[in-house]
């Protein structure tokens, strides 16, 4: 009978440790709010990305005479990873430095600093917000 109160006690602490988690995670997905056009601090260059909070699809335009790069993008953790048309796979460190910039280092993206366009579409808060 003690063996499965201990059981029951240890499952009823992961379930709320899982839930947590993932409830933390959706607070930072959201504050992050990475779906949108990202501007490069300092000079010129844009990133688009399109999609849910944690994936979907990105265009990189980087300068005059850098093509744009395509392709699909995840979140994983802190890690952006970038898979483009032609299937390579490069993982960028993201950082939120306040809300609507972010820093990214990594292959060809190093220590870069992005500015969110703001949309037309501004969120109206309550008092309390």
């Amino acid at each position: 009978m003690g063996s499965l109160l201990v059981v029951i006690a240890v499952t009823a602490l992961v379930v709320v440790w899982v839930r947590g988690t993932r409830r933390n995670r959706a607070r930072w997905l959201e504050r992050l709010d990475l779906p949108g056009i990202w501007e490069r601090e300092g000079e010129w260059g844009r990133i688009e990305l399109v999609g849910s909070l944690d994936r979907g699809k990105f265009r990189i335009a980087d300068g005059q005479d850098v093509p744009d790069r395509a392709g699909q993008w995840m979140l994983e953790g802190h890690t952006l990873i970038l898979t483009g048309e032609d299937q390579q796979r490069l993982e960028y460190d993201l950082r939120l430095f306040q809300e609507g910039k972010i820093g990214l280092d990594g292959p060809g993206l190093e220590r870069r600093i992005y500015q969110k366009v703001p949309g037309n579409v501004v969120p109206l808060r309550g008092r309390g917000g």
